[in-house]
């Protein structure tokens, strides 16, 4: 025979044994321990109210209520011990429909010399209690001073200290019970009330063993709520991967949503499995399930409309209506725990109404859902609307069982409800798989436009006899969308394009391929004829515009500008005032004028992109128009630095033009 078995069978010998004590007019209960445990069946003495003065071992008992807990049945089978059998409360008692404070007593007259002493309080109490030992709190269970909150029952050892009991003199032990149960109509039927088991006195070393054996019989029995930790552990942990995976990609809506929905579930689950604790009341738990039900609900149609490509107005719409049916039942069942409704009838039967409503209209917006992405996606739809149609399913089937439609074993909706997270799981890896894929892809393609830009912009400038020039380009990422164009004629002339494309990226550096490719196989020589000609070009073939100032520089030192939106340009640290124009590919006909300038020998021309005055430090403070114009004279790499050590936010393009005196001389 087992240990617990045999453990089992010693208890219900003493139960016998305990139910039939002999008991003295002062109310002792005699009892033989030695090695052994005794079921304190009573006689107990009750009385309802509350009063401090009742846990005083010398306090006269003998006016009040004799109670027996098990009220004639005074056998008990293996496995009503084992479960702490569920007894008659006070209600049955003589106290029908009573809520509020009542009091047990018993006195027990022990054998000497026992000095290791515990009691095992069962399983079944209606709510929480106080335990004194000669007027000695040794422990609780729940709070019963302040707002009184409910648990689920559980059995309980608390140790009794060796200091509270004296040697062949009798124990007074006191309980102090709360029931805040309250029932509309009280019935004959009504069990509620203080004491529902048979509290067991003994040796630690027993009351250990038979504790564990309730606490497993008693999980045991609850069916598919063994299930739920580790069905709380798997919705977490996949909703947790699937707002990981949206760090990395920010514009995949489906892995935020799913991951809220994932986790929410998975905190209502861990609240509900939360119970086990003694330390979680039925209203924290109550509560955590109302918060996270209202939030998975929300954030799971969300979810499958993203992974099916149809977040449409009016099924958020749809959402919005599910949601607020589904808060409202949260709402009616938070306020029946916190005691802010009152457990009638009509209450009852409106939160079931309510839940069904919510259950049902869920399912039917999945499934719409689902039809919607098969019409958009065809057989692609397949596997993105598992998760949905599956959920869909455990609500159908969760309707169906709460009407009494469908009965059967629980593993079906287990199931189910296991298969929901892994299916996401699975959707979300592949579809993670395939992006990495695609990333790889973009790389590559920016690697060879990296190449393709470094050899559109070279990185040492041509031959220009009589001109000096430096230039210095710091794109923000690995390919930009400033750019410049350098060209030097066979009069002497130099012609000088810069220039900056909206937007950044790969796109932005199509762009810029696309306006170097023209510049060099334009035939216009004159500032406004260039821009001209680069409007035609750009015009309705980009969506965005860009900015450009185009010189040409005479080998007299005759300089002439024109501009379309760009930084207006420096000559020897001077802003010089140019006229503007459009931008490039904004309208297809602008006007572009030109303003004429000198160019003396040992001037220099200075031209810089938007990303030298819009750098921005860690207080976001531009590097502005007023730090720039005190270092434009300065080299081309010195200004540049300047800018990106300040804080890079855009691409940075610096080239400065400089005629030489030999020129200068020649021409003369």
């Amino acid at each position: 025979m087992k240990r617990r078995d045999l453990l089992v069978l010693w208890l219900i010998l003493l139960v016998c044994g305990g139910v039939h004590a002999q008991s003295t007019p002062a109310n002792n209960v005699s009892l033989t321990l030695g090695q052994s445990v005794v079921a304190l069946n009573g006689p107990w003495k009750f009385h309802t109210g509350d009063n401090m003065a009742w846990a005083d071992p010398g306090f006269d008992d003998s006016a009040w209520q004799d109670y027996n807990l098990l009220s004639g049945n005074s056998t008990l089978s293996q496995e009503e011990v084992l479960q702490s059998a569920e007894l008659p409360g006070w209600q049955q008692h003589g106290h029908p429909g009573y809520t509020g404070y009542a009091w047990y007593r018993i006195r027990l007259r022990l054998p000497e010399n026992v000095h290791s002493l515990a009691l095992l309080m069962p399983q079944y109490i209606d709510d929480v209690y106080e335990v004194y030992v000669n007027g000695s709190k040794i422990g609780t269970f729940g709070d019963l001073n302040g707002w009184h909150l409910t648990y689920v029952g559980q059995p309980m050892l608390f140790s009794i200290p060796a200091a509270t009991l004296d040697s062949g003199q009798p124990v007074a032990l006191a309980l102090r019970f709360w029931n805040i149960r309250s029932e509309a109509s009280p019935s004959a039927h009504n069990l509620a009330g203080g004491l529902r088991g048979l509290p067991v006195i003994g040796p630690p070393a027993p009351l250990q063993i038979i504790e564990q054996s309730v606490r497993e019989h008693m999980w045991q029995t609850l069916g598919p709520a063994q299930l739920i930790k580790p069905l709380a552990a798997l919705y977490a942990a996949v909703g947790f991967i699937s707002l990981f995976l949206f760090l990395f990609s920010r514009q995949q809506k489906e892995y935020l949503w799913a991951g809220i929905s994932l986790t929410g579930f998975g905190s209502m689950l861990a609240a509900i499995g939360s119970l086990e604790d003694s330390a979680i009341s039925v209203q924290l738990s109550v509560v955590g399930q109302a918060l996270s039900d209202s939030a998975a609900i929300f954030a799971m149609p969300l979810a499958a409309m993203y992974l099916l490509e149809v977040p449409r107005a009016f099924w958020r719409r749809a959402n919005y209506a599910v949601s607020a049916v589904n808060l409202a039942w949260s709402l009616q069942l938070a306020g029946l725990n916190l005691g802010l409704l009152p457990p009638t009838a009509v209450f009852d039967r409106l939160r079931s109404i309510t839940l069904g409503v919510a259950v049902l209209s869920l399912a039917c917006l999945l499934l719409a859902i689902a039809v919607e992405g098969v019409r958009k996606l065809g057989s692609k739809a397949w596997l993105p609307m598992t998760p949905g149609l599956l959920f869909a399913l455990y609500c159908i089937f969760y309707t169906l069982s709460s009407l009494g439609i469908l009965k059967g074993s629980y593993l079906l909706p287990v199931l189910i409800c296991v298969c929901v997270p892994l299916s996401v799981l699975i959707i979300f890896l592949m579809r993670f798989t395939e992006q990495q894929r695609e990333n790889g892809r973009l790389l590559e393609d920016m690697r060879q436009a990296q190449e393709v830009q470094q050899m559109l912009i070279p990185a040492v400038p041509p031959a220009t006899p009589g001109f000096e020039i430096e230039h210095v380009y710091l794109p923000a990422s690995k390919v930009g969308g400033d750019f410049f164009h350098i060209q030097h004629d066979s009069d002497g002339s130099l012609l000088v394009v810069v220039g900056d494309v909206s937007g950044k990226g790969l796109k932005a550096a199509m762009t810029v391929s696309a306006i170097i490719g023209a510049l060099r196989g334009c035939s216009e020589r004159t500032p406004a004829d260039v821009l001209a000609y680069l409007n035609h070009v750009l015009h309705g073939q980009i969506t965005g515009f860009a900015t450009c100032a185009v010189a040409s520089i005479a080998a007299d030192g005759a300089l002439t500008i024109a501009n379309a939106g760009h930084v207006s340009p420096y000559c020897s640290g001077r802003e010089l005032a140019v006229a503007n124009g459009l931008p490039l590919g904004i309208t297809a006909e602008p006007a572009y004028e030109e303003t004429h300038f000198k160019l003396a020998p040992g001037d220099r021309l200075t031209f810089i992109s938007d990303g030298v005055v819009e750098a921005a430090n860690s207080r976001r403070e531009l590097f502005g128009f007023d730090r720039a114009e005190q270092i434009i004279n300065k080299p081309a790499a010195t200004i540049a630095e300047a800018a990106q050590q300040w804080g890079q936010e855009d691409d940075i393009t610096v080239l400065t033009v400089s005629r030489t005196a030999k020129l200068a001389a020649v021409t003369a």
